[in-house]
């Protein structure tokens, strides 16, 4: 189980930011919730570089479970984002 844990912790990373959007959008019809999947693909890609830019400035010898949480954190940056960026447009 410790060796699939940096994996699950990375999957939070889509997991948390559909989760939030989803909470947080009005209407449920299908079309609404792809979207909202996709966005939430695209907030876990930006956690990826995220967490890829700061393993290049820790160096490559930083634990998988720091990798994963870089991720996470990146994740949710992007979807605090995204939620600010809405709700100032519209």
């Amino acid at each position: 189980m410790s060796d699939m844990l940096p994996s699950l912790i990375t999957l939070a990373g889509f997991l948390l930011p559909a989760g939030i959007m989803l909470k947080r959008q009005p209407e449920r019809s299908a079309s609404h919730i792809a979207h909202t999947l996709l966005v939430a693909l695209f907030c876990m890609f930006g956690g990826l570089l995220f967490a890829g830019a700061l393993i290049s400035v820790l160096g490559e010898g930083s634990p998988a479970l720091l990798n994963s949480a870089l991720v996470v954190m990146g994740a949710l940056i992007c979807v605090l984002a995204q939620q600010w960026y809405v709700k100032r447009r519209g």
